[in-house]
């Protein structure tokens, strides 16, 4: 991952992940959860580059937003928490 973002050459970097790099946005889970739901290892090598903003989901009953011990923006888009936080401003799945 450190790599692939280190090879960028773009003027904003954002990372979508599965798992999230921080414990800030699965806050509100089941501690017994936690590491399934993400590890800081992952924010690690992130912390080496520069990132504009980061992604991810997994975490249904976490937190919406956090940040990375080096201020970056982390925001948690999981369906189910984005449907609970926000049930009037979030969109439907699109059924095809």
């Amino acid at each position: 991952m450190e790599t692939a973002i280190a090879r960028l050459r773009t003027q904003h970097r954002v990372v979508l992940l599965h798992y999230s790099p921080i414990v800030e946005t699965v806050a509100g889970e089941p501690l017994e959860i936690y590491p399934f739901l993400g590890t800081s290892r992952l924010e690690e090598p992130l912390l080496r580059q520069s990132i504009s903003a980061i992604f991810h989901g997994h975490a249904h009953r976490g937190s919406p937003e956090g940040q990375t011990t080096s201020g970056v923006p982390v925001f948690n888009v999981a369906m189910p928490l984005l449907r609970m936080k926000f049930p009037d401003t979030t969109t439907r799945p699109i059924e095809l």
